[in-house]
């Protein structure tokens, strides 16, 4: 019995050693970022050299960690270094990080420089982000769904999944604007399908 109270001990921990703030964090985290730890630095008070060494040193010592090879890309990215951010954000985005999977997306999507411009990526990625909840990533891959951009590729969502990414929670915000993208889309998703009928 004692052996449970060990095994409970040693999850415990390690969900907490995993949940600790570091210096990474404290200096890089993206407010926008859903899956950050702490409140997120804006990006006009990223101090860069410090950032990038205290994730350099983070991820060097957690290369399991990908929220730290986002944070990386991401001040890479500031300090004008795309090849190497454009490396660690892809790290981090085959990882599984969904904000990574976002970011990179849109890399690729927007056509910088050094990204080779594949849009099926782009459905790819975005679709990995959608499933795990992010809603940049949801309203970007349905619009983009319904604007027929993904048409050469093998959309891999489902009717379900379409309606689900822009079942989105809007009672209550205070953006009005964002209260009519969802119910716009929303609508293209149903004329989409139709059409698919």
């Amino acid at each position: 019995m004692k052996w449970i109270y060990v095994i409970i001990a040693t999850v415990f921990l390690m969900g907490s050693a995993m949940a600790q703030i570091a210096d990474c964090d404290r200096l890089a985290a993206n407010p926008p970022d859903p899956d950050r730890v702490t409140q997120g630095v804006p990006r006009s008070q990223v101090d860069l050299p410090a950032a990038i060494a205290a994730c350099q040193a983070d991820f060097a010592a957690h290369p399991d960690i990908f929220r730290f090879a986002y944070q990386l890309g991401r001040v890479y990215f500031y300090a004008g270094d795309t090849e190497s951010a454009l490396r660690f954000m892809g790290v981090s985005a085959e990882g599984g990080y969904r904000q990574a999977e976002f970011v990179y997306g849109a890399f690729i999507n927007n056509r910088r420089e050094g990204v080779p411009y594949n849009i099926c990526e782009v459905e790819d990625y975005w679709l990995r982000s959608s499933r795990k909840g992010h809603v940049a990533a949801r309203i970007s891959y349905v619009r983009l769904v319904t604007k027929g951009v993904f048409e050469d590729c093998k959309i891999q969502a489902t009717p379900a999944d379409l309606r689900a990414f822009i079942n989105i929670e809007m009672r209550g915000s205070s953006n009005y604007l964002s209260r009519l993208l969802v119910a716009d889309l929303s609508q293209d998703v149903e004329n989409y399908l139709q059409k698919r009928e």
